[in-house]
């Protein structure tokens, strides 16, 4: 794995390229086979060239063990090698989808074949220029990622479910922030029409996750809080808004900002008790723990997302209970 030297001065815990192992994951996040992990995940420009991050991101992702996870940031065919790594190491076997748009910087979704099957061909479900900005810009720079799956029986009466899925990675806040505003705007009101619309022709309950851009509570998300006020979608409720999934400094206690969420369908309820939570990196709990100064923060910062991501994994848990029996 590799090490890198934090400075004179530098807590342990700092030293992230040396310390990467499972225990980075706090163990409430590990997955066993009593539940179902839907993990996100932006793994910022993601390739497989460096065998170093490869490797650490086989390490974090053998420890999460999730049954299905979406991607952003990630080379075309750049999986295949982390998925065979993960099925040599006995994590599961998995499958790897990719989008068509994006470059190098496109949405994946990486699957345990053992807990969970696809039902259908995973696509794009908008097209390039079907969503465009008053200037002409794409709402989509990635275009969402659909998938029909079912999770497979685990319980005493041999039930599966079947859940849609759709990734996606909107505009960043790197542009004017008048354009890129509106494209997140243009993009929400579509996905909320598709969920009221074409999403109603698979009987199964949705999930779009991803990472969006803009924290919650952003007006930007308004189509969905109004789906959620009429009882049809989960959303504020489901994402912590105080939460952190996007490191970046600004004071030494404002170093990042939740914009990694998630919105359920309601049809069923189940999805109330698989509210998302972020995986904080138990390296950086060691370290603000110890009081650090602001350049040690921004240190860390650097190296984590080298080594790993400047985002950190969002994980969604969906326990198996028993259905109820109908007289």
């Amino acid at each position: 794995m590799g090490t890198s030297s934090g400075g004179a001065g530098t807590p342990a815990a700092f030293n992230l390229a040396a310390s990467i192992d499972a225990a980075i994951v706090d163990k409430q996040f590990r997955g066993t086979d009593r539940y179902l992990d839907l993990v996100t995940w932006n793994i910022r420009w993601f390739n497989s060239r460096d065998p170093r991050r490869v490797d650490n991101m086989v390490t974090v992702l053998s420890a999460l063990n999730a049954d299905i996870i979406v991607l952003q940031e990630i080379e075309s065919g750049s999986l295949d090698e982390l998925a065979l790594e993960l099925s040599d190491t006995g994590v599961g076997l998995y499958k790897v989808a990719y989008g068509t748009s994006g470059g190098d910087q496109r949405i994946a979704m990486l699957y345990d074949t053992e807990w969970v099957r696809a039902k259908d061909d995973i696509r794009e479900i908008v097209a390039k220029r079907e969503v465009v900005t008053r200037a002409g810009k794409d709402a989509f720079p990635r275009l969402p990622l659909w998938g029909y799956f079912t999770g497979l029986p685990v319980n005493v009466r041999n039930e599966s479910f079947d859940f849609q899925l759709v990734g996606v990675h909107l505009k960043s806040q790197l542009g004017d922030g008048v354009t890129d505003k509106e494209q997140r705007q243009k993009a929400a009101a579509w996905l909320a029409r598709w969920l009221e619309g074409d999403a109603q022709d698979v009987d199964s309950d949705v999930l779009i996750v991803g990472d969006w851009n803009e924290p919650p509570s952003a007006d930007t998300w308004q189509p969905f809080a109004d789906l959620e006020a009429d009882g049809k979608v989960f959303f504020r409720k489901v994402n912590d808004d105080d939460a952190i999934s996007h490191l970046m400094y600004r004071r030494k206690d404002d170093i990042g900002s939740r914009l990694d969420i998630k919105v359920a369908s309601a049809s069923a309820g189940g999805f109330r008790k698989a509210d998302p939570r972020v995986v904080r990196w138990t390296t950086l709990a060691k370290l603000l723990a110890g009081n650090p100064s602001a350049a040690e923060i921004k240190r860390f910062i650097r190296e984590v997302s080298r080594e790993l991501s400047d985002h950190m994994p969002v994980v969604s848990r969906f326990y198996f209970t028993p259905r109820r029996r109908r007289d």
